[in-house]
């Protein structure tokens, strides 16, 4: 069918050591984890695997869960399908939401969580959601003969673009880390279709502590699957401590504050993207301040 085409070397490390065995060799290969987002591409095949692929899914290690008392960690090989059941106790509301908004049953049987966060120019829901929750990442980078071991925000994984940032270095992420403290407020939106309709779609995640009848810890991201990571500190830093019910004056100004930092650091999103994102956040607010009246 595709005559003249060469297939790739596939490699199948077992364990971390034989992938720096491997990568050291071909720091070039393609990582393949759940294979779900290269697959779902125009030209998936034949494409170009230079120096070969490497198939993660036989290292069990990157297929665990474990738990204390203060955080879960979570393998990069887990699938979604996986988390949902298996950590279904252990998961804040807004997590579970992500995970069932990334396709269907068979997708989130295949898709795994770091294959969904370390696509290397779009981002998805989880990347959103993990970055509100606070989570950090185990990441391996591999330069030469020397191997070291970072703990990064999944927040700070990515540049405005939400492109993947992780250096010229050949890296692995291994696993995540979740804290169970969870605030009480919890909120997320998709809307449109990340993979087919991606210049149309947009995620919206807020996370938050209500104290008495204040508000605290709140934690907001919105993202643009291939045009923008928007973390606003500004925003954050004006809603935690906001006595509730948030004055409507002050939920207008917020909205149409989102925007125009939006309208500033991403000049490619189009106006309908803007105004959905806008408003939905203003109706986590609005919400926000029914519970604090109920």
């Amino acid at each position: 069918m595709y005559e003249g085409v060469r297939s790739p070397l596939i490699y199948t490390p077992r364990t971390i050591g034989e992938f720096a065995t491997v990568i050291r060799r071909h720091p070039q290969a393609i990582l393949w984890a759940g294979g779900t987002y290269l697959m779902s591409q125009p030209d998936y095949y034949p494409g170009e695997a230079k120096d070969g692929i490497i198939d993660l899914s036989h290292m069990e290690e990157l297929k665990r869960i474990t738990r204390n008392d203060r955080y879960v960690e979570i393998g990069a090989m887990v699938t979604a399908r996986q988390l949902l059941s298996t950590g279904r106790l252990l998961l804040p509301p807004i997590l579970q939401q992500t995970l069932q908004s990334l396709g269907t049953q068979v997708v989130r049987r295949q898709i795994t969580i770091g294959g969904a966060l370390c696509i290397s120019d779009t981002r998805l829901s989880l990347s959103t959601t993990l970055a509100v929750l606070a989570a950090s990442a185990e990441v391996k980078l591999y330069n030469d003969s020397k191997v070291t071991t970072h703990w990064i925000p999944v927040a700070k994984l990515y540049d405005k673009e939400g492109k993947l940032n992780l250096g010229s270095k050949s890296a692995l992420l291994t696993r995540i880390r979740i804290g169970l403290e969870f605030g009480d407020f919890q909120r997320f939106v998709l809307f449109g279709d990340p993979i087919r309709k991606s210049s149309e779609c947009g995620i919206v995640a807020l996370h938050a502590k209500r104290e008495q009848n204040s508000l605290s810890k709140v934690q907001f991201c919105v993202t643009f699957p291939r045009k923008a990571f928007h973390i606003s500190k500004d925003i954050e830093s004006k809603l935690s401590g906001s006595a509730l019910p948030i004055h409507p004056e002050k939920v207008n100004s917020l909205s149409y504050e989102l925007v125009a930092e939006l309208t500033k650091m991403h000049n490619t999103i189009s106006d309908l993207q803007l105004e959905r994102a806008r408003r939905i956040f203003e109706s986590f607010l609005h919400d926000l301040n029914s519970q604090s009246l109920s």
